[in-house]
């Protein structure tokens, strides 16, 4: 556990510098968990970070608790429920979760960011994995999964004028 917020940490701090600098930047990681609320306790607690609004439909399948970390940047925390599937046990035989689930990048044009994903990733040249397919946020913004090459999942969203959207 104290790797994986060691690592989150590594990675908020590295990449909130970086914000509104490039065409993309951080924007989440998503973990899952055994208690949501207990983990939603620990980071309000630990780190003083306020909830914000979850802006998705409720899912039979899982429990989401999303966490403003920082100035445009969230950490989401998901339970399942009633899937066993997810639990691994580790070397000391206790049963964990998995907890990395994938990160979160801010676009400022999903076009461009396509164009550039297709013209400098083997993986998607190649036909390894597919041209990603655009969806929408529940406030508007296109949105889309990708892989990086070894597989690891990262949620690209196009940033949305302020005006437009109350959740970035």
């Amino acid at each position: 556990m104290i790797k994986h917020i060691t690592f989150l940490l590594l990675v908020l701090t590295t990449f909130s510098g970086f914000a509104q600098k490039n065409a993309s930047w951080y924007n989440h990681t998503l973990l899952d968990v055994q208690n949501l609320e207990s983990s939603v306790a620990f980071y309000t607690k630990v780190f003083q970070v306020d909830t914000i609004p979850y802006p998705f439909p409720p899912s039979p399948q899982y429990i989401v608790k999303w966490l403003r970390v920082g100035e445009g940047i969230e950490l989401h925390l998901s339970q399942w429920v009633n899937d066993t599937t997810k639990v691994i046990s580790d070397v000391s035989s206790e049963p964990r979760h998995v907890g990395f689930v994938h990160l979160g990048f801010m676009v400022i044009s999903m076009d461009a960011f396509l164009k550039r994903l297709m013209e400098v990733s083997s993986d998607y040249k190649s036909g390894k994995y597919k041209q990603p397919i655009i969806d929408r946020m529940p406030y508007g913004a296109k949105t889309i999964e990708i892989k990086d090459p070894d597989g690891n999942e990262i949620h690209v969203i196009e940033a949305m004028p302020a005006n437009k959207s109350t959740n970035r």
